[in-house]
């Protein structure tokens, strides 16, 4: 095997030109004046008063201004559930992280990806108090994500970059090439000839290369916990052809082998999404866990042939 894992600027300039000059003529018209003259007869005298009115041309106001553009937001790439925040990563670089303070500040819109369904958006707040008494953060989004806890989780991705960019389908859970398939890994583990119940047949590209990957998720382990009989499994594994080799990497595993591992050891594996989480162009498995009394998600990178699929985040919720 060789998976290793304005501005305003205003200027207002007011030009007003007024005419002083005494008149001497009984009526006399200048630029910008109008002169009245009104004579009054007292003792002998001729007294001229001139009554003056002044206009004043404004000049017209010019208004500058400038625009500032807002530049978009930049792709925190921030990934969170319903379940629990898996944390972020710095973009196709690839460096992922859970550790220290989420780089969101609420607000931010987010792509929602749940196995094939539509691809739909919310938006989330910053990061709220989750999962007591773990003193946990999570993203509270509006609209809600869909299911309820311990239910097949959504995840939403803080990026506007496509976080689908090749095809998911679905075959059938009674394909026999993958019947066969989880019957070979169970061989040996499982002390009675077990009942294969495959639950999810993925088909897609990972990694945009032209050869697919299958994802198949297999369990027969009741909703019911309690219910679990020892011989029970849940099982989850990636198969790739690699130089004309069928190579298979478990993503997870649970045998339920007696009765020492009830009901605490039990873990049901589920597929809760395929997407680009950093916007590398490559797509990652989201695997969600479902435990007694909590749940838990996982991000697995596909990196090379040789390394496969490698676990890049973490994180969980429950008693």
């Amino acid at each position: 095997m060789r998976f290793r894992i304005g501005i305003v600027m205003l200027t207002l300039a007011a030009l007003i030109t007024a005419a002083c000059s005494a008149a001497t003529s009984t009526t006399s018209t200048t630029t910008g004046r109008a002169a009245v003259t009104s004579t009054i007869a007292a003792a002998g005298q001729t007294e001229t008063t001139v009554l003056q009115t002044t206009t004043s041309t404004a000049a017209p106001i010019t208004t500058t201004s400038t625009t500032t553009t807002i530049a978009p937001l930049t792709d925190t790439f921030l990934v969170a559930g319903r379940t629990c925040m898996l944390g972020w990563s710095d973009g196709p670089s690839g460096n992922w992280s859970n550790d220290g303070a989420p780089p969101v500040a609420g607000g931010e819109e987010y792509q929602v990806v749940r196995l094939d369904e539509p691809i739909t958006n919310a938006f989330g707040t910053d990061p709220q108090p989750w999962c007591e008494p773990l003193d946990l953060l999570n993203i509270q989004f509006d609209p809600p994500l869909a299911g309820d806890f311990q239910e097949l989780d959504a995840i939403a991705v803080q990026t506007s970059s496509d976080v689908r960019p090749y095809p998911i389908d679905f075959l059938s859970n009674r394909d026999t090439t993958y019947v066969e398939a989880t019957a070979n890994l169970l061989a040996g583990k499982v002390a009675a000839v077990p009942i294969i119940n495959n639950t999810q047949v993925i088909r897609t590209d990972l990694e945009g290369d032209g050869i697919l990957e299958v994802i198949v998720a297999a369990s027969t382990v009741p909703d019911g916990f309690m219910d679990t009989a020892p011989g029970a499994y849940s099982i989850l594994y990636l198969r790739k052809v690699i130089e004309g080799d069928v190579q298979t990497a478990i993503l997870g595993e649970s045998i339920i082998s007696s009765f020492d591992d009830l009901p605490q050891n039990i873990i049901v594996y589920e597929v809760a999404a395929v997407a680009d989480l950093n916007g590398d162009g490559t797509m990652e498995i989201v695997v969600n866990g479902r435990v007694w009394e909590g749940a838990f998600l996982e991000a697995w990178e596909y990196v090379n042939d040789d390394l496969g699929p490698v676990k890049v985040l973490s994180c969980g919720c429950g008693l």
